[in-house]
């Protein structure tokens, strides 16, 4: 039932091709072509974008993509399928997780439904590349479940699975906190926190070859902005990814982080009162999920400071510890002797079920290629990576003179930016304006001799001049 609800809503996906990371990760990539130790290797000492993107470290996710390519070539629909099937089995392990935190069968149930029908996540869907969100937490739920389990050969398998969720996407660092608010919950034995140690301690290793592979781990930090984030942006940015679980609306790529708003001092109090409301009404499941809550958004904070922008993807995780309150008070909103709470519980239930599923469709419909997703965007965000995005595209298609004016806007913002420049430069030269357009490339060159992408384009201009 749960998977054909995830079908329902997600099925429009299957059919797409690759979009925006896609080009760099999996249809330009020559190293998914062939297994070899070497290239094993080579997964395990660089990043996911082979030095054309931002380095994150995520070996799993080409080892995943390699086997998609073995069965697949590039047809994206097996890759679409894969992605598919990871976020399906995510909302069956939220059913099988549930039950073992203490919900009823039908409570359990509940979550997963809603899980599987949420548009969260519905951009890492369409776009093949975004597979590193989806199994990370999938290796996330699982290494939640075989940890609560008893027995030697369980815990085994729960490191295990940690180390691959650690593989597949940096925020697994936060799994050993997961599993003592799990531990918590259950209200296990102090001795079986002991689990936690083998995970802590292989966080080490990771954190060496992630360093040997992309470079330092920790963002070069100033304590002060640090520390004014987390109190005045942070408290608005947790209620701005509530905002999106329950009414996910305009969803779109690359938010940026909230403005400082005059009333951040409200925000701030808000997350202690909520927590002081739950405390008062000794909600053990809502202080549960406000705890989940927090701390899968908790890893994405560096990006957040230092990149001022939040993905809405990053709530997928979170959204599991809301599913799992919703799940268990829909439960018991339908086992209640009021009857009038039992009759608003089951509407409510199934009208969020087929909103959610609508946006999932609509979604789909607004972004599904690479232009109309940049577009989009572009309604709701001053995202520069987003114009520069939507400039290549339109330089790609031909139409060189809308680029230019994208390419513009983000040299205003980012006037050293060589890719955008040398971009810009192109883009005058194929509008016509090719004076511009070369002395604009000339004038890189001779700043940044060793760009060699400009000085290739160079040449070919000076070829066409000749000519």
């Amino acid at each position: 039932m749960i998977v054909l609800l995830a079908l329902a809503a997600y099925a429009p996906t299957l059919s797409m091709g690759f979009l925006w990371d896609d080009h760099v990760m999996i249809e330009n990539n020559p190293h998914l072509t062939s297994w070899s130790l070497h290239e094993l290797r080579h997964d395990f000492t660089t990043d996911v974008f082979e030095g054309h993107g931002d380095p994150y470290y995520r070996p799993a996710q080409t080892i995943l993509n390699r086997i998609d390519f073995t069965l697949w070539k590039l047809r994206p629909f097996g890759y679409h399928l894969t992605n598919f099937l990871g976020h399906a089995a995510n909302s069956l392990m939220t059913v099988e997780l549930g039950v073992l935190l203490g919900l009823t069968p039908m409570g359990a149930f509940l979550a997963g439904t809603l899980v599987s029908v949420h548009p969260i996540v519905v951009e890492q869907l369409m776009i093949i590349a975004g597979r590193a969100e989806i199994f990370g937490l999938l290796m996330t739920l699982l290494t939640l479940y075989f940890m609560l389990r008893p027995g030697r050969r369980n815990a085994v398998l729960g490191v295990g699975s940690f180390v691959i969720a650690l593989f597949f996407k940096e925020s697994a660092v936060m799994i050993p906190a997961l599993i003592a608010l799990c531990l918590w919950m259950k209200k296990s034995p102090r001795s079986a926190y002991v689990r936690i140690l083998p995970c802590l301690i292989l966080t080490l290793p990771y954190f060496w070859l992630r360093n040997n592979a992309v470079g330092q781990v920790l963002f070069a930090h100033d304590p002060l902005l640090i520390a004014r984030f987390f109190i005045i942006a942070f408290p608005h940015i947790l209620w701005t990814y509530a905002r999106l679980i329950v009414v996910p609306w305009n969803l779109h790529s690359h938010h940026m982080v909230p403005r400082l708003s005059h009333i951040w001092g409200l925000y701030l109090l808000s997350v202690p009162a909520l927590a002081a409301l739950i405390f008062y009404t000794r909600s053990r499941w809502g202080l549960f999920a406000l705890l989940w809550f927090v701390l899968c958004l908790v890893p994405k904070t560096p990006v957040m400071i230092f990149g001022n922008f939040m993905l809405e993807h990053w709530a997928y995780p979170a959204l599991v510890g809301v599913a799992f309150l919703a799940g268990h008070l829909l439960a018991q909103a339908w086992k209640t002797p009021n009857k009038l709470a039992s009759r608003i519980a089951i509407p409510a239930y199934l009208a969020l079920l087929v909103f959610w599923a609508l946006m999932v469709r609509l979604n789909v419909e607004l972004r599904g290629t690479d232009e109309k997703m940049y577009r989009w965007a572009l309604h709701f965000t001053t995202s520069n990576p987003i114009r520069y995005n939507l400039g290549v595209e339109l330089l790609r298609t031909h139409r060189p003179a809308e680029a230019a004016t994208y390419f513009e806007e983000v040299r205003a913002s980012y006037p050293d930016d060589l890719a955008n420049l040398h971009a810009m430069a192109i883009a005058y030269w194929e509008s016509g304006y090719r004076k511009t357009g070369y002395y604009l490339m000339l004038h890189l060159c001779q700043t940044h001799p060793d760009y060699e992408p400009a000085q290739q384009s160079l040449r070919r201009m000076q070829a066409q001049k000749l000519d």
